[in-house]
């Protein structure tokens, strides 16, 4: 179809008037007055904003059965077997009729990174999702994107009321360290079993798998700066963003990601030492910012990006830097910008037509979102919860 007089937001930072082509799926062509070929599809855009599908960097969507699965609320990506996991596959955990929270197009969203919780100190890898369909297989858009893990309090509240470690902060780090050392001085033995922990691990002391590491505070962000001095080919993702002052060194200089989640409420006690205005100047800077659902690894409500840009909006004032912390920085993370995130020729054709600009305006309203070329939500559909 044609897309035409649109106005583009690339999620780059580029905006202009113009046409799109989209063919099999992809963005084949933006320019000027493209001319309709015979039996193309065209709609008249004009007066509207076109912007990339939001990404959802971190969330536990899909992951949870409904009523009618036979294991509902299952939470598959939440192994609480033992704290050090690093062998699973998020992968596995999704089922395409479990998702938490349904009809995402009609929000904007095209795409969800799926991880494991905050529960382990390792727990496995991420993979990232369209965000329409039952297939898992056929939705994946990849696989084995980073490794999960965390030095967040959820460990100690997961296993040490059984009792069991981790208990405290002390074993958190000694361990955190400890199995990254163990994993960079791993070599199998032939006359021993393969040691999968170890494995799975050296590939992120090798600089394979970027590590993503959920904090819930300045310091603890700082002690993790201090055991990877040590581990120079690792490659960080922050996650949470909690108490940054935008002023850290250590992220500006290395130009290290940061995934920035949100409170899910007034009590989120921790959340309360996010500060807006250090994650706008670590944007100013060129950190790779994005913004990301509510705490706990999950998306709680279809409008989390909205309610975040907003929110971001207040002290950034930038609406196009806005918008690539929810569309092209997201995708760069989690290494699916070369499929979508942002609207260029031979992208994916995820993409939605705005009445208003939703970075801008609260009166900004869907007119049709398109996930792979196809229409999957258009103003005046039903809404619906499954």
């Amino acid at each position: 179809m044609l897309i035409q007089n649109g106005r583009i937001h690339d999620g780059l930072g580029s905006v202009t008037t113009a046409d799109l082509r989209l063919s099999q799926g992809l963005i084949q062509e933006i320019g000027q007055s493209l001319t309709p070929a015979d039996g193309e599809e065209v709609f008249n855009a004009a007066g509207m904003e076109i912007l990339p599908g939001f990404v959802q960097a971190i969330s536990n969507w899909g992951v949870n059965g409904g009523i009618q699965e036979i294991r509902p609320s299952s939470n598959d990506n939440d192994e609480k077997s033992s704290p050090i996991t690093p062998e699973l596959d998020g992968f596995y955990a999704f089922n395409g009729r479990a998702a938490t929270a349904q009809q995402l197009g009609a929000f904007g969203l095209t795409a969800c990174g799926v991880a494991p919780t905050d529960n382990n100190l390792f727990g496995g890898t991420i993979a990232a999702f369209t965000i329409e369909g039952l297939n898992p297989y056929r939705m994946c858009l990849k696989r084995d994107i980073g490794m999960m893990s965390s030095v967040h309090p959820n460990l100690k509240k997961t296993y040490g009321t059984r009792p069991a470690a981790p208990q405290t902060r002390m074993w958190i780090f000694a361990n955190f360290a400890d199995q990254l050392r163990k994993a960079a001085d791993y070599k199998k033995e032939d006359d021993k079993p393969a040691d999968e922990k170890l494995i799975a691990l050296k590939r992120v002391t090798e600089g394979e798998l970027p590590l993503f590491i959920s904090c819930d505070s300045l310091v603890a962000i700082q002690r993790v700066q201090e055991i990877l001095s040590d581990f120079p080919k690792v490659k960080p993702v922050l996650v949470n963003g909690y108490g940054l002052t935008g002023r850290e060194a250590w992220i500006l200089e290395n130009r290290i990601p940061v995934i920035v989640r949100t409170p899910t409420s007034p009590m989120d006690t921790e959340a309360l030492e996010l500060d807006l205005g250090a994650v706008a100047r670590l944007m100013q800077a060129g950190v790779p910012v994005a913004l990301s659902g509510s705490c706990g690894n999950s998306l709680n409500a279809r409008e989390d990006l909205l309610w975040n840009s907003a929110e971001m909006m207040k002290v950034l004032h930038d609406s196009e830097a806005v918008l690539k912390m929810v569309t092209s920085i997201p995708a760069a993370i989690l290494g699916i910008d070369q499929l979508t995130g942002s609207l260029r020729p031979g992208l994916r054709a995820d993409l939605v037509i705005w009445n208003g600009n939703p970075m801008q305006t609260y009166q900004a309203h869907i007119v049709r979102t398109y996930l792979g070329g196809q229409v999957i939500y258009q103003e005046g559909d039903e809404m619906k919860c499954m």
